[in-house]
């Protein structure tokens, strides 16, 4: 958030200003959303409002964040199973958690200013990617992946998927629509991926001894 001069601001008018933004955000959208609306529901004032963020994307950033928690890595002892787990996870923060039809009109909105842009990226993409990037490295660190695969670059090729129906809507992207993605990849990448698939075909206890 925008740090204000002057008197402390009161982490109450914050919260409530936060929550109202999701409010309005749910039920009229990003094209429907106005500060004035925002103000009035916090019970607050649209000055008020415009000290703590100076404009409306920085409001909205901040009030998506306060929905989204970054995934936990998945750690099934099974590549195959955690990179499809982490596309679920991704899918999860980016379609379940934020109001819908936001993220697109809002990613539009912040083009025009890079530092802007950087922060939407910051705030909202990076931390619910964490999850599928560990679960890439640790897959290149257990030799289920070549050795030259980029993680990044496959992070990137694991979340397009979640990313275009973020913002272009589409069918939800769940375990069953996630693994043909998964598999698709990793008959590219993977080191054996008959291996990998024997392996997530065996009980979850066999799959760390193993």
């Amino acid at each position: 958030m925008t740090a204000a001069a002057g008197r402390p601001r009161d982490p109450a008018i914050d919260a409530a200003v936060v929550a109202a933004t999701l409010g309005v955000l749910r039920e009229h959208g990003y094209g429907g959303f106005a500060l004035e609306a925002v103000a009035a529901r916090a019970g607050t004032t649209k000055p008020t409002v415009r000290r703590r963020w100076p404009n409306r994307q920085s409001l909205v950033i901040d009030a998506l964040a306060s929905v989204l928690v970054t995934p936990p890595v998945p750690d099934n002892g099974c590549t195959r199973c955690d990179l499809t787990q982490s596309v679920g996870l991704l899918a999860e923060a980016l379609l379940e958690r934020l109001p819908p039809g936001v993220l697109a009109p809002l990613v539009a909105d912040c083009a025009h200013d890079p530092a802007l842009h950087r922060r939407l990226t910051d705030v909202l993409v990076r931390p619910s990617r964490h999850a599928a990037t560990v679960a890439v490295r640790r897959a290149v660190d257990r030799g289920d992946l070549r050795a030259g695969v980029d993680p990044d670059l496959l992070v990137d090729l694991l979340a397009s998927v979640v990313y275009q129906r973020a913002l272009f809507g589409g069918p939800p992207t769940g375990r069953d629509s996630a693994r043909p993605l998964v598999d698709l990849l990793l008959q590219g990448v993977a080191v054996d991926f008959g291996h990998l698939v024997r392996v997530s075909e065996l009980p979850a206890d066999a799959r760390h001894r193993h």
